[in-house]
């Protein structure tokens, strides 16, 4: 009979040891399935912040300096993701299309060499343009710089990355002025 007491007393401290440790496992496990949705949505606020900075473009009557300052920013992220992280996902292009076109010959200057704000520079239009294009002909030219930030554009296409829901590509139109615009102001379409 004492045997058997004995018996039933291991047993029972053995369940509630089994009972104790379970609980702890179960905490253990539901706290980091907290830490997880913490972590996600973290995740979801900083892709909302970045998308946002983007989405704000995604309009109609842009200055041709909000454009540029949309290429800057992708510039920074490309490099960014390219030369620190090496993340092709993170990758983002900008497009552009002129329907007035940008020619600029080179000059000779003075003292017999050629003007270095006066590189042959020609943007046709309705062709797409890159960034590579930007950085190539407008960028370091100052008159033509000059030209393209007083230009109109409207956003005519952002896309997002299907793999992290990041935007990944933005196109800009740059509208064609008629006469009565510049007498009158922009027509709103």
């Amino acid at each position: 009979m004492e045997n058997a007491s004995k018996a039933l007393t291991i047993a029972g401290g053995l369940l509630v040891a089994v009972l104790i440790i379970s609980a702890i496992v179960a905490m253990f496990g539901s706290s980091s399935s907290l830490f997880k949705s913490e972590e996600d949505q973290k995740e979801i606020e900083q892709l909302v912040a970045f998308n946002k900075e983007y989405e704000s473009y995604n309009k109609k009557l842009l200055r041709g300096t909000d454009v540029i300052s949309v290429i800057n920013k992708v510039l920074d992220n490309n490099y960014k993701y390219t030369k620190e992280y090496n993340e092709p996902n993170y990758i983002m292009d900008v497009e552009f299309m002129m329907k007035e076109e940008i020619v600029y010959v080179a000059n000779k200057n003075q003292a017999g060499g050629w003007d270095i704000n006066h590189g042959n520079v020609t943007f046709k239009i309705d062709k797409w343009y890159t960034i590579e294009d930007y950085q190539k002909n407008i960028r370091n030219n100052k008159e033509v710089f000059t030209d393209f930030k007083r230009r109109i554009f409207d956003c005519t296409k952002l896309e997002y990355n299907k793999t992290t829901g990041r935007v990944s590509k933005m196109q800009f139109t740059e509208r064609k002025m008629h006469q009565n615009e510049y007498e009158n102001g922009i027509i709103y379409d």
